[in-house]
């Protein structure tokens, strides 16, 4: 059921918007009437469910399987880190599905889903993953 969201009373006349609808009010010059415009409201997209399917080595990385949905969309995606990345501490293992699955939701915010044959975690990623979990630096107590 739509819910009626506005109601514009002009002159006796009323016109009534259910939820969703919008319209554009356009004065018609040298004319006493308004030009009503419907417009097209493109749907939100729907939201994107991600889920991680486990990992495996790869020649010098670390392979991410994910499966990602999207209405009755799906997909299969590989994103790997290379594990020089691990070794030098730009990311440590246990944030290596997270760094992934962060990387998949910004490829995929406004893309069809179709699967692929990988995607690489750049050096970008890692440092966009790293300042967005900075922990607080502790101060301990001075007397």
């Amino acid at each position: 059921m739509m819910r009626e969201t506005v109601r514009i009373v002009s002159d006796g006349e009323e016109l009534v918007l259910s939820e969703g609808e919008a319209f554009r009010f356009a004065p018609n010059t040298g004319a006493n009437y308004v030009t009503i415009e419907r417009l097209t409201k493109s749907a939100a997209p729907k939201p994107v469910t991600i889920r991680y399917l486990g990992f495996h080595d790869g020649p010098g990385r670390r392979e991410y399987v994910l499966d990602a949905q999207r209405g009755d969309q799906t997909g299969r995606y590989t994103v790997w880190i290379e594990l020089s990345a691990f070794s030098s501490r730009h990311a440590l293992l246990q944030d290596g599905p997270e760094i992934c699955y962060q990387k998949l939701l910004r490829e995929l915010s406004d893309a069809e889903l179709r699967g692929s044959a990988g995607m690489a975690v750049t050096e970008n990623d890692l440092t966009s993953y790293r300042e967005a979990h900075t922990r607080p630096v502790r101060r301990g107590f001075s007397s």
